[in-house]
Formats: structure tokens, C-alpha cells, sequence
């Protein structure tokens, strides 16, 4: 709903300009979120309601700390020179960006822990609570002001939240480095949150300056009609079947678990993107405008990676479930990085259908590699994840 206001307001540009906002934010958010997030829904799956409160509280300190020191050395890169994912126009939002993503920390992590207790229907009304505010803000403000108007609104809702639950549980006065089970997926976080976003933002940096940012809009405008996918695909093998995949110690249930992450969603998952992908001017004009340039050719290449990434994912959650931090880490090369190398490396015309192939060729590496590190951290453990 934001991209389509944000396309009626301002085109595909102003699209662009704000995922590229939103990618910055996404760096100091992503690096508690992607690992220590994914972790809390795990451990609260198996833990007493007690503990459970406990951890939220602790991760969110945690969380805090860790997302604190990425905004540090980002406002750094910034303040040098060295961190040039933004037009000139945007500079000045740099800093709320980040700023907005470091309370983002809250809703997040609060989301995880509802999904770990099995709350799936809380989380979703925590997930529209944190898009409706945006939306009012994005509703009310005047043309020109969108982009200021909704980091504003990000921020606020997640001061509030961030406050919610530090008084709540009481944690005021314990900002201390914790000590506790999910410290381990720290460096997975720092790995996924930290090169995902930044790789997404220099591909569209890359995409702007030898293309335009209206195909930087178009791009963002297919990842986005996906997104409804993959983001539903991913959520679901994280609440659902990561816990599951953690429990199944011995080699022979771990297997089956994989294959029913796989049934139960990667299958269907298939079917939608071949839906999208027939449906997709449709798609487009009802989420965008009409005369967005990006036809089913284009997206092609981008569906396919898609596809691959979801499959990827799999074997990604049963890494997590293995506690394999280290091959997570070293897999994220692989996947956003790579495709930012790759249009770096592209001959020729930066098409959309160009983009796609990077795209595509990105996660067919990733694939490969964390199916291979799954089959590896299975062998050499004898089936069986490590102890805690």
C-alpha cells in the first residue's frame, strides 16, 4: 500500500528512492532481526512462559546493542564518504533512516517472539499496527513530504514498542552484554542483516546510475509483487517449521521435516509465482500504475530467482536448526552480494531482463551452496545438532 500511494504521488522514482530509505534502515534492523530473531522463535517454542518473557527482554537488550553499534559505524561511513547508496537529494535522510531502523528493532523482535509462542494472529495485528501508522502519516502529509513523513511514523511506533516492552519487563537498568542461548545467532545476524540490505541498495545505486530510476522502480516494483509470496513462503517455515526441524534431532526426521518444509510450502509457493507471473500487468496496475514498463518477459528471470531463493531457504532454516551459524554466514555471499557483483560485472545494456538473469544466476549459487552446507553439517554432526 505504501509503494502505491508512493507511485500515484510520485512515480516510479519516488518508489525507488524509498526502498532505497528503506534499505539503509534495513541494515541496522536486519542485523538483530535476521539472526537473533530467528533464533528467539525457535528457543520460545520450547521454553515455560516465564522464560519466554525472559527472552523476549533479553533480546531486545541485546538487539539493541548490536543494532546500536552497526547504526554507529554506518553514521560513521556515512559522515566519510564512504557509504554512497544514496542520491545526492536523499543524503539528508541518511541519518533518520538509520535512526528509524534502530527502533525498528522492537517491532521485529516482537513479532518473532509472537510467532514462537505460536501467536500467529497477534503477530499479524502487530504487523498491520506497524504499517497502518505509515499509511495515516503517508495520508496526511503534504506532496513533497513523503519521505520525511513516513520514516517519522516508523520511528514513533517504534519508540513506543521499544519503551512497551523495556517497562514492562522491567529491564530498564540491565544494559549489559547478555548472557544467554541467543548470542550464538548474533554473527548469522551480522552476516544476513548486514550484506542483504547494503547489497540490495548498491544493485539499485548501480541499477539508477546505468540505467535510470525509473528501471530501478520497475525493479523494485517486481521484487515487491513477489514479495506477497516469498514473504508469506518464509514466514511460514519460520513459525511453523523451524521449531520443528530444531526438535528432530536424529538424521531420519530431520530429513522428513525437510521434505514437508518443502510440501507444505515451497510447492505451493511454485504455483503462485507461475499465477503471478501470468497475471502481472494486472498485478502491477492494481498494487502500482498501469504504465509501470515492466512486461512478463522482463520478469521472468526474476520469478525463476525467486523460486530458487525459497528452495534456498530450506536448507537455510535447516542450518539455522542445526545451529551451522558459520556456513549461514559465508552462504549470504552468495546471495544479495553476489548479484550486486554481478551487475557490476554485466556487459552490455542494464535491461530489466539482464537485471532478472543476475538475479536468477545469484540464487542458483546460494542454492547450490546451502544445500551442500546442510548435507556436510548433517554428515560430519551424525545427524544430530549440537548440544546447548
Amino acid at each position: 500500500m505504501i509503494d502505491k500511494l508512493l507511485a500515484l504521488r510520485g512515480g516510479a522514482e519516488l518508489v525507488a528512492q524509498w526502498a532505497q530509505l528503506t534499505s539503509l534502515a534495513d541494515v541496522i534492523s536486519g542485523v538483530t532481526l535476521a539472526g537473533i530473531g530467528i533464533g528467539l522463535t525457535g528457543l520460545v517454542a520450547t521454553r515455560s512462559p516465564s522464560d519466554q518473557r525472559r527472552l523476549l527482554g533479553e533480546g531486545l537488550r541485546l538487539g539493541l546493542i548490536v543494532s546500536g553499534g552497526c547504526l554507529a559505524a554506518c553514521a560513521l561511513l556515512l559522515a566519510l564518504g564512504r557509504l554512497p547508496v544514496l542520491p545526492a537529494a536523499l543524503a539528508w535522510l541518511a541519518l533518520p533512516a538509520l535512526a528509524a531502523g534502530w527502533l525498528s528493532v522492537a517491532p521485529g523482535l516482537l513479532s518473532f517472539w509472537l510467532l514462537g509462542r505460536g501467536q500467529a494472529g497477534r503477530a499479524m495485528l502487530l504487523a498491520g499496527l506497524v504499517l497502518a501508522v505509515p499509511l495515516v502519516a503517508l495520508a496526511l502529509t503534504a506532496t513533497g513530504r513523503e519521505l520525511e513523513a513516513l520514516l517519522a511514523a516508523q520511528a514513533a511506533t517504534g519508540l513506543a514498542i521499544t519503551l512497551l516492552i523495556l517497562n514492562r519487563g522491567g529491564t530498564w537498568l540491565a544494559w549489559r552484554m547478555p548472557q544467554h542461548a541467543l548470542r550464538p545467532f548474533v554473527y548469522a545476524g551480522l552476516a544476513i542483516g548486514i550484506f542483504s540490505p547494503l547489497a540490495t541498495a548498491v544493485a539499485r545505486q548501480r541499477i539508477g546510475e546505468a540505467a535510470s530510476w525509473e528501471t530501478a522502480g520497475a525493479v523494485q516494483a517486481i521484487w515487491r509483487s513477489s514479495e506477497w509470496i516469498t514473504a508469506i513462503a518464509g514466514g511460514l517455515m519460520q513459525a511453523h517449521y523451524l521449531p520443528r526441524l530444531a526438535a528432530a534431532r536424529e538424521a531420519l526426521p530431520f530429513r522428513r521435516e525437510l521434505w514437508a518444509t518443502a510440501r507444505g510450502v515451497v510447492a505451493p509457493a511454485l504455483l503462485a509465482l507461475g499465477l503471478l507471473w501470468l497475471l502481472l500487468p494486472q498485478v502491477l496496475a492494481l498494487l502500482y500504475r498501469a504504465d509501470l514498463p515492466a512486461s512478463r518477459g522482463d520478469a521472468l528471470y526474476f520469478l525463476m530467482g525467486d523460486a530458487l531463493r525459497m528452495i534456498s531457504w530450506v536448507f537455510l532454516f535447516g542450518l539455522f536448526a542445526r545451529g551451522a551459524g558459520r556456513a549461514v554466514s559465508l552462504g549470504e555471499f552468495f546471495s544479495l552480494p553476489l548479484f550486486a557483483v554481478l551487475l557490476w560485472l554485466l556487459p552490455g545494456a542494464m535491461t530489466l531482463t539482464a537485471i532478472g538473469l543476475c538475479w536468477m544466476l545469484a540464487y542458483v549459487a546460494y542454492c547450490a551452496f546451502n544445500g551442500l552446507a546442510l548435507g556436510h553439517t548433517c554428515k560430519t554432526s551424525g545427524g544430530s545438532p549440537p548440544q546447548a
